[in-house]
């Protein structure tokens, strides 16, 4: 740094730097020195909001091997395949309609052939009230198969709700925004909550977002309660429909 008195030599000889600045150079250096540290910020935050959103998902369900045997239900059923899926060919789960639009209101309970990777639902067997509502119960993914399966569900199965073979009631409405991972090893299990309504809805409901409000109350009585839930898996080949037994419900 000059001194003092080679600064005021400077200004006596004229040689004293000019008072233009270089608006644009100043710019370049700052942003040259700024853009490392916006791009390592953007990187910390992506890494961050990983570290918390996974932890969380996983924490909501649990992983376990089981040995339940997987509970059967009655009720008469319509057949159902998706187009292609006996050749092989994955886009055919790409074009059925996803699982929560499998069974619609007042139409026969679709019968769907077991996902070829083995996995299975089972449902807990439900005694409740009648007039009780968002009625709790328990769904188990297992697989059954000879292999490990990996790869991702939705948060919840889409529940449905029949009784002689005719869908009274099923999962609608906005679905959660979450993908669960899955990793089975043969015999192991998860589990999934879920609830369902005791009311009935017409052919008119599914055109709307989401059911009505005062759908009327199926009842005391016996009926049947399902699952069913998308698989898809870890390299993108294929959209598994996981399905499983109905069991019986009994509301008094």
């Amino acid at each position: 740094m000059a001194s003092e008195s080679e600064l005021r030599d400077r200004f006596q000889e004229g040689t004293q730097p000019s008072g233009r600045i270089d608006v644009d150079a100043v710019l370049r250096r700052s942003r040259a020195r700024r853009r490392p540290r916006i791009v390592l910020a953007g990187a910390g935050s992506v890494l961050a909001i990983a570290a918390i959103a996974v932890p969380a998902a996983l924490g909501s369900f649990s992983t376990s091997a089981t040995d339940t045997a997987l509970i059967s239900g009655g009720g008469d059923s319509a057949e159902y395949s998706a187009p292609g899926a006996a050749d092989g060919d994955a886009q055919a789960a790409y074009d059925r309609p996803p699982a929560e639009k499998l069974n619609l209101c007042s139409a026969p309970v679709a019968e769907v052939p077991p996902a070829e990777n083995g996995l299975v639902l089972s449902v807990e067997p439900v005694t409740a009230s009648a007039v009780d509502r968002g009625i709790p119960t328990i769904v188990t993914m297992t697989n059954t198969g000879t292999e490990a399966v990996s790869g991702t569900t939705a948060g919840l199965p889409a529940m449905t709700l029949s009784q002689g073979g005719i869908t009274l009631w099923h999962s609608n409405g906005p679905q959660t925004m979450i993908a669960i991972p899955v990793e089975l090893a043969p015999g192991e299990s998860l589990q999934y909550p879920a609830t369902f309504e005791p009311v009935r809805c017409n052919v008119e409901d599914d055109s709307a977002e989401t059911f009505r409000e005062d759908l009327p109350a199926v009842g005391a009585g016996l009926y049947q309660l399902s699952a069913a839930i998308d698989f898809t898996r870890n390299d993108g080949s294929f959209i598994d429909l996981v399905t499983g037994p109905a069991v019986r419900v009994s509301l008094s």
